[in-house]
């Protein structure tokens, strides 16, 4: 009986690992679709992950797409120094404050 409480007490600790592995492995395949993409590319994955990858934050500087992933990890992919990037906010009714 001891052996059968142990074994499931070792199966629930094992199995509580899986999530966590399979979080991390997701994030390195996240880094892995960004090391061979463009600029143009780059701001279509952000556009994309915005939506569906909330936890990964992106934003533009005038030389490079930046993306912060957890744990302080930042990729950083350089936009063109020939072509620049311009945004345009539907503004209605105000702006900024």
């Amino acid at each position: 009986m001891k052996s059968i409480v142990l074994s499931f007490i070792l199966f629930l600790g094992i199995s509580w690992l899986f999530p966590v592995c399979t979080l991390q492995s997701d994030e390195k395949s996240d880094e892995a679709i960004l090391n061979n993409a463009d600029a143009i590319q780059a701001m279509a994955i952000a556009n994309e992950w915005k939506w569906s990858k909330k936890e990964i934050k992106s934003f533009v500087t005038p030389r490079e797409v930046v993306f912060k992933f957890s744990k302080d990890k930042v990729k950083r992919i350089p936009l063109p120094e020939e072509k620049m990037l311009v945004a345009v906010a539907p503004y209605i009714n105000r702006t900024h404050r």
